[in-house]
């Protein structure tokens, strides 16, 4: 905080005195109004995150000595220098993430696109009867997650989109997959999905994709993103973007039921915090002859490597319980997932990338199987059942890509995130349980065998 002056030749002894005997005026940093020492006081006491970059943090008062300690034990604490994590944006609700700066990382993608696409000189405006219309500037898809902060970073994405004249497509709430399927299938230029999927529920962020769904991942377009964002960026024209919804959810739902098909009667267990994905999976289920039914699991932050995490046990545990075939965990974004057999055992991603991997080849030898990194064991199997193997990465932008180029019909690894090519490489977990019960389905012979 600063102390603000009232006059330019203040000694010493007078900001002592002014200490000691007046309530000294303070500036939080980044803020523009003054407050008191009480209120300073008070915001320390708190814990108020802007007090960690103050230089008047030392001044207590007399506050209690448990906080005192607590508050010097916060100054000792590394702050994080940038938001930026390997798939998008990602902070704690106002703390860190606010709808001010998700403006300004919204912003930056604009000016991206506006590179991309310049103005080509100006509207001659001589007479009213020859003024053109005005050029549209990037059409961009935004969606939100079921978070309650969504809504609120929401607005100030979309408001500082259209200040740089972009033209808002609004699909409202919306898992992962839903918000890519809305990209393609709208031909927009990019899309900023508002989420805080893979992190604890006091967080939120960003997600980004370019044309036909390609996502924005750390070491590629992302860093070009951060780099925009760093160096600052200015508004293309006077103009303001406009702003209309597009209801998403009914084409992805009927883009889907096409890969349910040939399917024979399967109980599944399934536990997604989402209550718009789980809607979604339960009405495609009412046609097929298999039944599916939630197991309640809470929201936070998952591992899906971690075979042992205490979701797929109560999964696991269900299954057995109820006699079912197979069960699936899908996190809150609807892309990863996990699997458990009908014996309850936890399924590595590895195993069912080469399950899966296998069983398109043998319906189509020669196709080509993308895998995350390198793996004997699933090379080899693809290669024996007829097909190829190529690497792509670590990351949803190389996978991507890897699909795209190598024209691979599916892709996989330990990550959770399993790559079914459409119209684009989509990574969604609906998609994902359609082929597993599209493979299970061609024997009699229940999971576990397949993966013993």
């Amino acid at each position: 905080m600063e102390r603000i002056r009232h006059g330019d030749m203040a000694t010493n002894n007078e900001i002592l005195d002014d200490a000691i005997n007046a309530e000294v005026e303070f500036t939080c940093p980044g803020e523009h109004y003054p407050i008191s020492r009480s209120v300073h006081l008070s915001r320390l006491a708190s814990f108020y995150p802007k007090c960690r970059d103050c230089e008047h943090r030392g001044d207590t008062g007399q506050l209690p000595q448990q906080t005192v300690e607590r508050l010097q034990s916060t100054e000792r604490r590394i702050a994080r220098e940038s938001l930026f994590v390997p798939e998008g944006i990602r902070g704690v609700y106002l703390n860190e993430m606010t709808r001010k700066n998700a403006g300004a990382y919204a912003g930056a993608l604009a000016s991206l696109l506006w590179d991309e696409s310049p103005l080509r000189g100006r509207v001659a405006e001589t007479r009213q009867s020859e003024i053109r219309p005005r050029r549209s500037g990037p059409q961009i898809v935004v969606g939100y997650d079921e978070r309650s902060s969504s809504p609120d970073i929401m607005s100030g994405v979309v408001s500082a989109l259209q200040r740089m004249n972009c033209d808002v497509i609004d699909i409202g709430v919306a898992t992962r997959p839903c918000f890519d399927f809305a990209v393609d299938h709208l031909q927009a230029m990019a899309g900023v999905l508002i989420t805080g999927s893979g992190c604890a529920p006091s967080w939120t962020g960003l997600e980004f994709v370019g044309k036909s769904a390609i996502p924005f991942s750390q070491g590629g377009t992302l860093d070009e993103l951060d780099r925009r964002h760093r160096s600052g960026f200015g508004r293309p024209t006077r103009n303001a973007g406009r702003q209309w919804i597009f209801r998403a959810l009914g084409p992805y739902q009927a883009s889907l039921r096409k890969h349910f098909h040939a399917v024979r009667p399967l109980i599944v267990y399934g536990g997604c915090v989402s209550r718009l994905l789980r809607n979604t999976m339960s009405q495609l289920f009412e046609k097929l002859p298999c039944q599916l039914k939630w197991v309640d699991i809470p929201q936070r932050r998952r591992d899906f490597s971690n075979r042992d995490d205490l979701d797929l046990r109560r999964i696991a545990d269900a299954v057995c319980g109820g006699g079912a075939d197979l069960g699936i965990l899908i996190d809150d974004d609807g892309s990863c997932c996990g699997f458990v057999d009908d014996f309850g055992r936890s399924i590595s991603a590895e195993t069912v990338t080469q399950f899966l991997a296998e069983d398109l080849v043998a319906q189509h030898p020669g196709k080509r199987i993308v895998i995350e990194a390198e793996s004997d064991s699933v090379r080899d199997a693809v290669i024996a059942a007829g097909g190829t193997v190529e690497i792509g990465g670590p990351t949803r932008q190389f996978m991507y890509q890897t699909i795209q180029d190598q024209d691979a019909a599916f892709g996989g690894g330990s990550s959770g995130r399993f790559w079914v090519k459409d119209a684009y490489p989509a990574c969604d977990a609906i998609l994902t349980l359609s082929k597993m019960l599209q493979a299970l389905s061609r024997s009699d012979r229940p999971f576990s065998r397949f993966v013993s």
